[in-house]
């Protein structure tokens, strides 16, 4: 009786675990986005998706899985082709820059960059240009 019950835990305790494995904490605000009514939002490094959520890893993982799960109007699904790294043409660098002594980084976390994601359209096969800001926090849609 006492393995039929460790056995039975053990198999909802796997149960458990694979269930959420596919739902992390930082997919959960991802999942009800309400439309943009700007046609430029993410599409100008201007106006980029903005996708910080925790430290720098935890917002590229993020932006990695919310950008994997995206698709156009039409429905179609998106190729990804590459990533690059621009400059941020609305980054302000402050008057007093603190730096960290060690590796040179800015203390505020902001390095005026911006992520260039170019996914190509399964069926027209057209190329489409999303800029993403990992530094900086805002309203997703």
């Amino acid at each position: 009786m006492k393995n039929i019950n460790r056995a039975a835990s053990f198999l909802l305790l796997f149960a458990l675990i694979i269930c959420f494995a596919n739902d992390s904490f930082g997919q959960k605000g991802l999942t009800r986005l309400q439309a943009s009514t700007d046609s430029t939002y993410g599409y100008t490094a201007e106006n980029p998706l903005k996708l910080k959520k925790g430290d720098q890893g935890k917002s590229i993982i993020n932006s990695e899985k919310f950008l994997a799960r995206l698709k156009t109007e039409d429905d179609q699904s998106l190729t990804y082709l590459f990533r690059v790294t621009v400059n941020n043409p609305t980054y302000k660098e402050p008057k007093i820059q603190l730096r960290n002594r060690f590796s040179g980084m800015p203390l505020s976390g902001k390095l005026g960059l911006l992520d260039k994601y170019v996914f190509l359209t399964s069926a027209t096969k057209d190329t489409v240009r999303i800029f993403v800001d990992i530094y900086n926090k805002g309203t997703l849609m």
